[in-house]
């Protein structure tokens, strides 16, 4: 396989006290292998507890400025040599760090990305009498979160999985789990497969329950979803989101929409047939598949 040849904004901390923000370049297989190659290689180079902040495709290495000035770190990888420090607070308007799976691009955006907080927005029902909740969780929240409201459903009795048609240029594949029919198998599947479902920008993923025609999902741009038609379902779901600590919004932003952005899988997860065969072994079935 040609490697791709991608730059990678990187902020970690140097110390307790301070953070470190830095520019990379990687090739690898793929934007997860990058990201992999570039954490473990700024390691040696005062950056811990590292976060992807943007990412952007490059053709060649010419396409660069100023290459003959990189520091070649490790095979593949390359590095500026001025890095920015910052003290660390505690501070809740601090950069929003996106989940696993979704980075901004290096783009004009038409939205300025201080906009994405961790909140909700929940409208009243729709033409399809569909009660619809979305809520936006920063990298260090996501899994946890998910997983609980998994837990807040009423019931669960179906379980399936989107692979989308932009991974690996196939088609959108539609897969269920029939036999999923209880929120601990979900959720332990979930957990034994976090790196290839959860961390994976490549997927929705739905857990249904019949009270209300319920479904919660994480979709490929890592926001939560609720979809019902039951409006007490509704209410108690976000009566427990905001036990969590997170508040409602009317300015409402995620990546999905007004933000250039790269979808990811990581670099130890499974590639697009390898997971296939995964929700085989699951004993996951193809439904339907079709061009998007």
């Amino acid at each position: 396989m040609n490697k791709e040849l991608w730059y990678l904004l990187i902020e970690g901390q140097k110390d307790a006290n301070t953070g470190i923000v830095g520019n990379f370049y990687a090739y690898g297989e793929h934007l997860g292998d990058s990201l992999k190659k570039v954490i473990n290689a700024s390691s040696y180079h005062h950056f811990t507890n590292s976060h992807l902040i943007q990412a952007s495709f490059l053709e060649h290495f010419d396409l660069i400025e100023n290459n003959h000035e990189l520091l070649s770190i490790s095979d593949d990888v390359y590095m500026r040599t001025n890095t920015f420090t910052f003290i660390v607070e505690n501070d809740p308007d601090t950069l929003f760090i996106p989940p696993i799976g979704i980075v901004e691009g290096v783009s004009d955006n038409e939205l300025d990305y201080d906009l994405i907080k961790e909140s909700f927005v929940a409208y009243g029902q729709n033409e399809n009498e569909l009660f619809e909740f979305e809520l936006v969780v920063a990298k260090h929240n996501l899994v946890d979160v998910f997983l609980k409201a998994i837990e807040f459903l009423p019931s669960v009795d179906g379980f399936w999985i989107y692979i989308k048609s932009y991974w690996e240029n196939g088609l959108t594949e539609l897969w269920v789990a029939k036999h999923f029919v209880d929120k601990q198998t979900v959720i332990d599947f979930l957990k034994i497969q976090k790196i290839n479902t959860l961390e994976n920008g490549f997927l929705n993923i739905v857990v249904h329950s019949q009270s209300g025609e319920t479904n919660l999902i994480l979709d490929d741009h890592k926001k939560i979803q609720l979809f019902t038609k039951e409006e007490t379902v509704f209410s108690e779901f976000i009566g427990n989101i905001i036990d969590l600590g997170y508040e409602q919004t009317k300015d409402f932003h995620s990546l999905e929409f007004g933000y250039f952005h790269f979808h990811y899988r990581q670099a130890d997860s499974l590639a697009r047939n390898e997971f296939k065969a995964m929700l085989r072994e699951y004993q996951f079935e193809l439904i339907d598949k079709w061009e998007e």
